[in-house]
């Protein structure tokens, strides 16, 4: 893929409403060729990553051997239990088109994305994670963390928390200390990978 083509997505649902619902989630966001295909279209075309919809687990399993290894993918509700090599984000079907987008962004950059709720606590520090970084990190500092990943700037941050920016400024230099991250992409993810944070 070149650095100036857009990534090209699939989108699978397993009825037709479904698959035009994601559709409509990612339509507005201008950096992906957004393509709507039927289950029988999986093995044969070529794709930077797949967005899916089964209605039940068995139907995602089925799904698994359709999908080339390594190709990323974003499973909303149903998600099969088989562990799976490529990057891969698991949301709930009551996830907003922001939590799709941002979910989709995070697989196509090699990052895999469980549901929030099953984040805390971390069943084990990452590798390279200061051991008592999670411990660390005061609720306040997880809040701003959560909208961190988001993609908010210091501004927007103090917005949505009611503080100044200058405090927004402050728990953003600290998670970055305490994660031991040079800047706040390499700290959304390893917030990520260890699970101090869902998108």
């Amino acid at each position: 893929m070149q650095p100036t083509d857009r990534p090209r997505i699939g989108i699978v649902g397993a009825a037709p409403w479904q698959a035009q619902g994601l559709a409509a989630a990612l339509a507005d966001a201008a950096r992906w060729e957004l393509v709507m295909l039927g289950t029988e279209r999986l093995r044969g075309e070529m794709f930077d990553a797949c967005v899916l919809q089964p209605q039940e687990a068995g139907e995602a399993e089925a799904w698994l051997p359709l999908l080339p290894p390594a190709l990323p993918r974003v499973w909303v509700g149903a998600a099969p239990t088989t562990p799976q090599q490529a990057a891969t984000a698991h949301l709930g079907t009551d996830a907003g088109a922001a939590q799709l987008r941002a979910a989709l962004a995070a697989v196509l950059a090699g990052l895999s994305v469980r549901p929030a709720a099953d984040a805390w606590p971390p069943s084990a520090p990452a590798a390279g994670w200061p051991a008592d970084a999670a411990e660390a990190l005061t609720a306040r500092e997880l809040e701003v963390f959560e909208l961190l990943a988001k993609g908010l700037s210091n501004r927007d941050i103090a917005g949505v928390l009611g503080i100044s920016a200058h405090t927004a400024k402050f728990h953003v230099a600290q998670i970055l200390a305490k994660v031991g991250a040079a800047t706040r992409a390499e700290a959304v993810a390893l917030g990520l990978r260890l699970g101090l944070i869902g998108l």
